[in-house]
């Protein structure tokens, strides 16, 4: 009789953080993705896909699917998956990286622990180069909320020992940006993923415009509704 056999099987995976990436960023992620996999595995079973009107597509080639018109010059979603047979187990490795607009996933398997740690390790590295700027206030949203509230708060509490119409003014546009980070989805402003297949010539992206707004905003509220209130 066979005695019964045990196969492990190794696992690691984790969040990245925030990133900004390049069409050319993709594609030496994608060979650091397939560098430990044979020519017949990759051209089988290596998977990149994305999703187009609401339909998901996928293909064998990042080029490939790089290349399609329909992406625009901007994209969050997009997914990577290979995994690696022998002649033993059903599969012997496995890798699954995700990127969305709300958080950037992946996951090593395989039954050799060097070779997923290895590999978690290579990709996790090669995105740490690629963290977005923005990537503290996605980290620190609630605690900038929670500041801009107290601010709030404090601000209509001189408003009304003051009795002048003219403090509520620079309420507004505070009220407006607290509403903006508590209501509206922000990481269509600041997202996970930031995959840029088109290099921006200009500094005034979406982003940079947005961040700029919130540090005058916060800054005008701070100085015209807490500072200059006791200076008079």
């Amino acid at each position: 009789m066979a005695k019964d056999s045990l196969e492990k099987r190794y696992e690691k995976h984790g969040r990245i953080k925030p990133c900004v990436l390049t069409r050319d960023d993709i594609l030496a992620l994608t060979a650091i993705i397939q560098r430990t996999f044979t020519k017949p595995e990759i051209d089988r079973y290596f998977r990149i896909s994305t999703v187009l009107n609401h339909t998901r597509v996928f293909s064998n080639s990042a080029e490939h699917l790089l290349s399609l018109k329909d992406l625009g010059d901007r994209m969050a979603d997009l997914s990577f998956w290979i995994e690696g047979w022998d002649q033993k187990t059903r599969f012997d490795k496995n890798i699954l990286l995700d990127f969305s607009k709300y958080s950037i996933q992946l996951n090593v398997e395989g039954t050799d622990p060097v070779w997923v740690y290895d590999t978690y390790n290579n990709i996790t590295n090669y995105l740490k180069k690629k963290t977005a700027w923005y990537c503290p206030i996605i980290i620190m949203e609630k605690v900038i909320v929670f500041f801009i509230t107290i601010i709030l708060i404090a601000n209509i509490i001189i408003a009304v020992k003051k009795g002048d119409p003219s403090y509520y003014l620079d309420k507004l546009g505070l009220l407006v940006l607290w509403m903006v980070l508590v209501f509206y989805d922000t990481r269509k402003i600041w997202p996970y993923s930031n995959i840029r297949l088109k290099e921006d010539k200009t500094y005034l992206t979406r982003e940079n415009v947005s961040m700029l707004v919130m540090i005058l905003v916060v800054s005008l509220a701070i100085f015209i509704g807490t500072v200059l209130p006791f200076m008079r």
